[in-house]
């Protein structure tokens, strides 16, 4: 990548915090030789390493790039929204700087970690090489974290093991592979080995967040080709899960415990959290997570739910970006026809009014209302249930499906807003009043993710609203599926990863498994039923070879129709690196 003068963009941007150009002097005549003397100086380098993961990455836009464009969902109401994102420009031009975000803000980042792990030996009061370690292992991890998402977004991509001190505008692009083995892998071995077993303050790395990491990435590089590292992920994994009171980690006996707000900052589970602390850098306070927002459906489409006061608290939010796939409501179907529990731990199906609210002509004609049971001026009192969502695995299903029209309440079947081809109904056909093919009045209504809901809210700007959450990047829930795939790529579907499996299903009493049940694409809606939402999706669907035109037909066509196989399994470099660079010849991804 392009080179810079980064000893004035460390000094002014990351140890001051201020939004200064590159190009401005140092009047303070602070150097960075300087401030690495010692460990207190030290620290504030270390810091700004953390910048970008709240600026750019998760809690802000991460789940557009890792969510979007999956089997597991469409943009909100299945329209054109995040388009780019979400419907892989609905078949037009992508945006070229459409992950400029994640470029740019990653390779800052690592810049940063080349600094620290390059200048920790001029540190002159570190009490030991133990000390030393500990700290300068917070940027070996800080760095793999970093190069996976570039690698995974971008493909090939450069790659700087040191610190940036001369300008040079040429770049080379590095196979991911390579990547991986020359510093994924390495930094992420030497952080498992010297991060402390607990984190000094919330926020921080440990050996857990090493090790967790560590199995995700040597899994990860079975799509490339690649088998040399699943012994490796399967070590690592098992490390976790057998060793889990050596690095403070277990799971939750309830699956939903993870995304309480009470445990949201003291997650066992959680192998690794960012939070929203100023003391890494500017986070913009006015703006901290916002990932609660993201998967809402519009439940204010309905009179009885008005806008007004209505988003003050979690759990009462319209309008997101995610719309669950019919895939997705799929995979919660157990072959004998009940439902997995992780269902209803994980969607919001239900919203009660917030107003008494009086049915009138438009709305009767809109959602279709039988007239001899609710007529103009019937009352839908205030708390009352206003929507509900059904489906057949519920035992209420049979008895209130055929009365699903005569209620004074919206009962949404999941069959009024997905096909059985796997498509979301765009229209409907009334039956009750003026009968005949409209737009779909029911697909403002479907089942919202909450695993989100873990914070409280914030207004600290007039009508903007965020959440004090710290957010999640992995857990230990998602180590189980890490082993037990890595153990089916090994030796097939064998009773060890049933097990793996089978933990996870009993924590939430789901029906077990055995060996025979275990295939790829098993694997990979178990991984949908326990970590739908978690910013892995694209990266599953890529590992696992299913990132296809063919595959998101089949499973999610909304947005396969769009996906074109030769070009969008990797987003487009991003306008501004390629015009930086003296070699733009061939540089930008195919068909971008």
């Amino acid at each position: 990548m392009k080179r810079r003068n980064l000893y004035s963009y460390i000094l002014s941007g990351s140890l001051l915090f201020g939004a200064c150009s590159l190009d401005e002097l140092n009047p303070s005549g602070i150097t960075v030789d300087k401030v690495a003397e010692n460990k207190a100086g030290f620290e504030k380098l270390i810091n700004s390493c953390y910048f970008d993961l709240p600026r750019y990455f998760y809690g802000r836009n991460l789940l557009l790039v890792t969510e979007g464009g999956t089997d597991l969902w469409t943009a909100d109401l299945n329209s054109n929204n995040n388009q780019n994102y979400l419907k892989y420009a609905s078949g037009g031009a992508m945006s070229l700087d459409m992950a400029k975000d994640y470029w740019n803000g990653a390779y800052d980042a690592i810049n940063y970690c080349n600094l620290v792990i390059d200048r920790v030996g001029q540190v002159t009061d570190f009490a030991s090489d133990e000390e030393r370690n500990a700290k300068v292992a917070e940027a070996h991890f800080l760095r793999a974290l970093y190069y996976f998402h570039v690698v995974e977004q971008f493909g090939a991509s450069p790659l700087t093991l040191h610190e940036t001190t001369e300008a040079n505008t040429e770049s080379v692009r590095v196979a991911p592979l390579e990547i991986y083995e020359k510093a994924i892998l390495p930094d992420l071995r030497f952080a498992a080995d010297n991060l402390p077993t607990i984190a000094a303050i919330a926020g921080k790395p440990s050996k857990k967040s090493a090790l967790g990491l560590l199995a995700r990435a040597c899994l990860q590089t079975k799509q490339y080709g690649a088998d040399t590292y699943l012994e490796e992920a399967l070590a690592t994994a098992r490390k976790l899960i057998e060793q889990g009171a050596n690095y403070q980690t277990q799971l939750f006996a309830n699956f939903a415990d993870n995304f309480n707000a009470a445990n949201n900052k003291r997650n066992t589970e959680a192998l690794f959290q960012i939070t929203y602390s100023q003391s890494y850098g500017s986070t913009n306070v006015y703006d901290h997570n916002n990932d609660f927002k993201r998967f809402y459906c519009y439940p204010t489409a309905f009179g009885a739910i008005q806008l007004a006061g209505f988003q003050t608290t979690i759990g009462r939010w319209s309008g997101g970006n995610f719309m669950p796939s019919a895939h997705l409501m799929s995979v919660f179907r157990n072959p004998d026809g009940t439902l997995d529990p992780r269902y209803n731990l994980s969607f919001q199906t239900s919203w009660t009014s917030n107003v008494n609210y009086n049915w009138g002509r438009d709305a009767l004609v809109q959602y279709d209302r039988n007239s001899a049971t609710v007529q103009e001026g019937s009352n839908l009192p205030n708390g009352a249930l206003a929507i509900k969502i059904g489906r057949p695995e519920e035992s209420d299903y049979a008895t209130e499906k055929p009365t699903r029209l005569s209620k004074n309440y919206l009962w949404v079947d999941l069959a009024d807003l997905y096909d059985v081809d796997n498509r979301v109904k765009m229209r409907y056909t009334r039956v009750n009043q003026q009968p005949g093919q409209v737009d779909n009045p029911f697909i403002s209504f479907y089942p919202s993710l909450t695993k989100f809901n873990s914070g409280s809210l914030i207004s600290p700007r007039t009508n903007s609203f965020t959440s004090d959450a710290s957010a999640t990047v992995m857990r230990l829930g998602e180590v189980y599926l890490i082993a037990a795939e890595a153990e089916f790529h090994l030796r097939g579907a064998t009773g060890t990863a049933a097990n793996f499996v089978n933990v996870l299903r009993q924590r939430v009493n789901g029906q077990q498994i055995a060996a025979g049940d275990i295939t790829l694409q098993f694997l990979l809606d178990e991984r949908a039923r326990e970590l739908c939402g978690e910013y892995s999706r694209w990266y599953d669907l890529k590992r696992t070879g299913k990132l296809t035109k063919a595959y998101l037909m089949e499973k999610n066509p909304d947005v396969g129709q769009y996906f074109v196989d030769a070009i969008h399994s990797v987003r487009p470099i991003p306008q501004g690196q390629i015009d930086a660079i003296s070699n733009p010849g061939g540089y930008q991804n195919p068909g971008y």
